[in-house]
C-alpha cells in the first residue's frame, strides 16, 4: 500500500514530498523510488484521529510522516484511537456538549469556585491580605480621592463614634482603621478595603451629620464587609474564576500575572448582591446588639438614595436600571427590610 505525503526530519520543519509504502512489520519511506527511511510498525506512534487532520506517524528518532490526504486513516491502527473521532463525529456528542459545557462552567464558575474562595482564604497570611489591601487602596486614592476638608473636630467626634463600636463589639483597633476623604467621584459614600481600612468620604459624613445613629449603621455595614472578608473572598474568587477559564480554554500564560495582581481586583468590581446582603444584615444585627434601632440603617440608606438620586436627577431612567444591574440591592428593598 502507497501513501502520499510529507516527511519531515528529526527536527526539522523542512519536509520533503515521499510516500510510505506500508508492509505487514514495517513502513518504509522513500522518493522517487530512493529509499529514505525505513520503521517498525512497532516503533511508530500515532496522533489521535480527528475530523479534518490527517493521522500523522511520529517515529522512535523524531521524524514524521503526514499523509496528504486528510481522510485517510492507517490500517494499523487501533480502535482505541478511533474513539477520540468518533465521538467528534457524533451528533449526540456534539449535543451533549454544547448543553453540558454552558452548565459544566456554571456549575465551576459560580459554586465550585465560591465555595473554594470561602474555605481557602482562611489560609491566607495577614500579611497577604495587607499588602492586597494596600495596593488596592492606592490604586483607588490615586483615581478617586482627595485630601479631606472635613473639619478636625468632626472627624473626631466620628472616629469616637467608630472607636466605641469596635469597642463594645471586641474589634481589633490595629485591624479596624477609619480614614476620611474627599471624592467626587464616589460622593456621599464609605467602602472597606481587604485588610480593614475603611474609608468614609467628606460627603457621608456632612450627609449625616446631624444622624449620627444612621452613619454608625454605614460604619457597621463596612465592618461587616471586613469581618466577613468579603474584598478577600471576591479577589479570590475573581483570581480561581480567571484560571479555570484560563485551564478550560488553554490560555495558561496569564496565569502568573492574575496571581501577582489579585490585590488590584478589588479596585475595578463591587461586591456581590449576597455580600451586601450579609454586610446588611450584620448592620441590623449590631444596632439592635448595641442597643440603637433597625430604622437608623434604613435611614441612612434613604438619605443616601435622595442625595444621589438629586445628584443625578437628569439621569433617573438609567439610574433606575443601573440600580437593578448593579451589585447592590436596591435601596428600597434595603430599606423595607430594615424596617420591618
Amino acid at each position: 500500500m502507497h501513501v502520499q505525503g510529507h516527511y519531515f526530519p528529526k527536527a526539522s520543519s523542512n519536509y520533503q514530498q515521499g510516500v510510505a509504502n506500508i508492509s505487514d512489520t514495517c513502513v518504509e519511506i522513500s522518493y522517487d523510488d530512493q529509499l529514505i527511511s525505513s520503521y517498525a510498525i512497532s516503533d511508530i506512534t500515532l496522533t489521535p484521529g480527528l475530523a479534518g487532520l490527517a493521522d500523522e506517524l511520529c517515529f522512535n528518532d523524531g521524524s514524521r510522516f503526514i499523509p496528504t490526504d486528510v481522510n485517510y486513516r492507517w490500517p494499523f491502527k487501533t480502535n482505541k484511537l478511533d474513539r477520540l473521532e468518533r465521538l467528534e463525529k457524533s451528533k449526540w456528542a456534539i449535543i451533549a456538549a454544547v448543553i453540558f459545557t454552558p452548565l459544566f462552567m456554571w456549575l465551576m464558575l459560580y459554586k465550585v469556585v465560591p465555595t473554594i474562595a470561602v474555605y481557602s482564604i482562611d489560609t491566607l497570611p495577614r500579611s497577604v491580605v495587607e499588602q492586597m489591601g494596600e495596593q488596592s487602596f492606592t490604586i483607588i486614592e490615586k483615581l478617586a480621592l482627595d485630601e479631606s476638608e472635613l473639619p478636625n473636630e468632626q472627624q473626631i467626634r466620628v472616629q469616637q463614634y467608630f472607636n466605641t463600636m469596635l469597642n463594645e463589639l471586641s474589634l481589633e483597633p490595629s485591624i479596624y482603621r477609619l480614614s476620611f476623604y474627599k471624592s467626587e467621584a464616589f460622593g456621599a459614600n464609605a467602602f472597606a478595603m481587604p485588610h480593614g481600612r475603611i474609608v468614609v468620604t467628606d460627603e457621608l459624613a456632612n450627609l449625616l451629620a446631624d444622624k449620627p445613629n444612621a452613619l454608625k449603621a454605614v460604619l457597621l455595614h463596612e465592618i461587616g464587609h471586613v469581618v466577613h472578608q468579603h474584598s478577600v473572598r471576591m479577589t479570590a474568587q475573581s483570581a480561581a474564576s480567571t484560571i479555570v477559564l484560563a485551564v478550560i480554554f488553554g490560555d495558561l500564560e496569564g496565569i502568573a500575572e492574575v496571581a501577582l495582581g489579585t490585590g488590584a481586583t478589588f479596585a475595578q468590581q463591587g461586591f456581590s448582591r449576597d455580600m451586601e446582603r450579609e454586610a446588611d444584615s450584620y448592620a441590623l444585627i449590631q444596632l439592635e446588639h448595641l442597643g440603637y434601632s433597625s430604622n437608623d440603617f434604613a435611614d441612612a440608606i434613604q438619605a443616601l438614595q435622595s442625595a444621589h438620586t438629586s445628584e443625578n436627577e437628569h439621569l433617573e431612567k438609567v439610574n433606575n436600571l443601573l440600580e437593578y444591574l448593579s451589585s447592590h440591592p436596591s435601596a428600597q428593598e434595603r430599606i423595607d427590610n430594615a424596617r420591618k
